[in-house]
C-alpha cells in the first residue's frame, strides 16, 4: 500500500506559465515560446544539482553551488568537519537545489524581463499545456502588433440611448452581422 501511495498513484502537478518580454506577433508563434516551470521537488536536480543547474543556465546557481561545496570540502580537508558532517551538509546542498530549482528558474526568468501568465495544474505536463493553452489561446488576437498604436478614448455618451441590433441571432453568422451592423468610431 505505501508503495503504490509513493510510486503507483499519479498526483497532480502545478506549473507556472511565462511568457518572453518581446513575444512573437503570431499567436501560435507566442504558445511555442511559452516556458512551463514545475512547482515542487524537481529529483534530476537533487541527484545530478551542478548538471541540472548548467543544463537551466543557472549560472548564479552553479556559480553558488561551486562555492558552498567548495566551503565545505575544504572545511572537511582542513579538519574542521568530520566526514560525517560534511556528507550531511553536502546532501542538504542537493536538497536545496532539489527543493529551489524551480524557484531559481523563475527568479532568472523574472531578472530576464519574463512575464508570469499564471499558473495551471494537471497530472502530466502535456495536460497542463494543454489546460493552460485551451483557456490563453482564444482570449489572444491572431497577430498581436509590437507597437501598437494608442487608441483614442470613446466620444462622450450621447443623451440618447443606443439601440440594439435588429436580430438577437447567436448563431455565428448572426453574431458576426451585428458585429459588421456596429456603427464604427472614427478617429
Amino acid at each position: 500500500m505505501l508503495l503504490y501511495a509513493l510510486f503507483g498513484a499519479q498526483r497532480a502537478q502545478s506549473y507556472t506559465v511565462h511568457e518572453m518580454p518581446s513575444p512573437p506577433v503570431d499567436r501560435i508563434d507566442r504558445a511555442e515560446a511559452l516556458r512551463f516551470i514545475k512547482d515542487g521537488f524537481e529529483f534530476p536536480a537533487f541527484v545530478f544539482a551542478p548538471f541540472w543547474l548548467m543544463a537551466q543556465k543557472l549560472w548564479l546557481g552553479v556559480l553558488g553551488y561551486v562555492v558552498a561545496a567548495a566551503a565545505i570540502l575544504a572545511a572537511n580537508d582542513y579538519a574542521i568537519l568530520p566526514d560525517s558532517a560534511a556528507l550531511v551538509l553536502l546532501i542538504g546542498l542537493h536538497l536545496a537545489v532539489g527543493f529551489e530549482g524551480d524557484a531559481m528558474a523563475r527568479l532568472d526568468l523574472e531578472r530576464k524581463g519574463w512575464i508570469t501568465l499564471g499558473s495551471v495544474n494537471g497530472l502530466t505536463r502535456l495536460e497542463c499545456e494543454r489546460r493552460f493553452l485551451e483557456t490563453w489561446l482564444p482570449a489572444q488576437p491572431i497577430f498581436t502588433p509590437r507597437h501598437a498604436p494608442t487608441i483614442a478614448p470613446p466620444p462622450a455618451a450621447s443623451a440618447e440611448p443606443a439601440k440594439a441590433p435588429a436580430t438577437s441571432d447567436r448563431s455565428v453568422a448572426g453574431r458576426l452581422a451585428g458585429l459588421l451592423r456596429r456603427p464604427t468610431r472614427s478617429t
